[in-house]
């Protein structure tokens, strides 16, 4: 590999010739970059410079093919830059990323791409997910040299969590297939950093609040696969709660058979938890009967089986969620009732804050799209202008918005195939139909 540090190659003084050569320190930041890059220009050596901090040394690098059987060698540096490299010539150095966090060393990759890279991109993150090897990896979307300069001093921070939740799709059905929930930005590895300390503590009451389609489900499974304990259940109160209290006692602690004509045994979701987590989804429907129910549970750490003579232990942890404002949940019930929900709050940043989760998202959806096409010819990115359009949209259906906007511009261009980049029309056209700016519905999701 060839390597050219620019910051040590200078004329030694005839003190240090005679001294010898003393041991060169490692680099701060190492630049790989493809071959046809002109690695030795001052010019953009000299504006990189002015980017990092003093008297940091950089080194540039190309990027070579790797074999599988080559050693993998700790990276040296605490950072490492892929400059617009082809994210599937990747997987060597992220290997030396992951090498030096398991030697005990701050290491992260920041991964800079251009928009026609991205379904690239978002094959290279499925299959390291796959692997269980996403880690220590910050992401870039960039027009060019000069538009990663701007962004580069903000991306060298380095994240401790792994930028990957991988769940199954149902987590209560066996051999369900898996989905990936990504964790990228700075403000969601700071949460999940606060969900796994709660997991640990013995936090075991937490309210997640965030707009729709923020990851909550996700992010509850997170505190799951920390807690390790039990089972997860999810109670979604917007599907299963009739407003008839009895259904919903049985729903949660469960009935004896005969506790109603015709009735077998029931485990509720708190018994069939047991020690683990019981995830109650569409948490503003915690009123009236809801409420009811659950107050013995939540005042005494005990409930009743619908139709039972003795009580049983609440062994589980709670975790609510809803994407109701947090003044439209306390106008909703008795203060009375609603401080015994006891929970601390967790709240989930909005998609529109967290800019590398949102690359994520778009490379794999793209990503996922082409791999099904046939007779069309996927577009393999989108261009400036509808990443303009992208991160100025509010997203207030977060990913599950952009999900379905991508899809609808992919379809658009795709079908057309004119372009082998998604524009900005096509974006507009799928924001129109799926993230209108102005609906009755956004003031009462919550936003943090």
């Amino acid at each position: 590999m060839f390597e050219f540090s620019w910051r040590n190659a200078r004329r030694r003084s005839p003190e240090e010739a005679m001294a010898g050569t003393a041991p060169q320190p490692s680099p701060f930041l190492a630049v790989y970059a493809p071959t046809e890059w002109g690695l030795r220009d001052p010019a953009w050596q000299d504006m990189l410079q002015r980017v990092l901090p003093p008297g940091r040394q950089v080194a540039m690098r190309a990027v070579e093919a790797s074999q599988p059987d080559d050693p993998v060698v700790a990276l040296d540096a605490e950072f490492a830059l892929g400059l617009f490299v082809e994210p599937a010539a990747l997987d060597h150095l992220a290997d030396r990323v992951l090498a030096a966090r398991e030697a005990g060393r701050s290491a992260t990759l920041i991964v800079a791409v251009q928009g026609r890279q991205l379904a690239g991109l978002g094959r290279w993150l499925q299959a390291r997910a796959g692997k269980g090897r996403l880690v220590g990896l910050r992401l870039i979307l960039a027009r060019d040299t000069e538009d990663l300069l701007r962004q580069l001093p903000e991306r060298m921070r380095h994240g401790v969590e792994d930028n990957l939740i991988r769940m199954p799709v149902s987590t209560e059905i066996e051999d369900s297939p898996h989905k990936n929930f990504f964790v990228f930005s700075p403000e969601l590895q700071s949460l999940v950093g606060r969900i796994r300390a709660f997991a640990r503590n013995g936090i075991a009451r937490a309210y997640l609040l965030g707009g729709p389609g923020s990851g909550k489900t996700s992010l509850a499974y997170f505190y799951y696969l920390v807690r390790n304990k039990g089972r997860f259940v999810s109670v979604n109160l917007a599907a299963e709660n009739t407003g008839d209290k009895a259904a919903v006692k049985s729903l949660l602690c469960g009935h004896v058979m005969g506790a109603f004509p015709g009735a077998g045994s029931r485990l509720g979701a708190f018994t069939h938890a047991r020690d683990g987590v019981c995830f109650i989804d569409e948490a503003h429907g915690v009123t009236g009967s809801v409420m009811e129910v659950l107050m013995e549970a939540l005042d005494n750490g005990q409930y009743m089986p619908f139709g039972a003579s003795a009580k049983q232990p609440l062994d589980c942890a709670l975790l609510f969620a809803t994407n109701r404002t947090w003044a439209s949940l306390q106008a909703s019930v008795n203060i009375d009732e609603f401080t015994r929900l006891g929970a601390a709050v967790l709240e989930v940043p909005e998609l529109q804050k967290r800019e590398e989760d949102l690359i994520a998202v778009i490379a794999t959806t793209l990503a996922r799209l082409g791999g099904s096409c046939t007779t069309w010819t996927a577009p393999e990115g989108i261009d400036d202008a509808a990443w303009r359009r992208i991160r100025e949209c509010r997203w207030h259906g977060n990913v599950r918005a952009l999900v379905r906007v991508i899809e609808a511009a992919f379809v658009e261009t795709a079908a057309d195939g004119a372009s082998p980049l998604i524009p900005a029309t096509a974006i507009d056209d799928g924001i129109a139909l799926w993230e209108p700016a102005q609906h009755h519905s956004h003031r009462l999701y919550a936003a943090a």
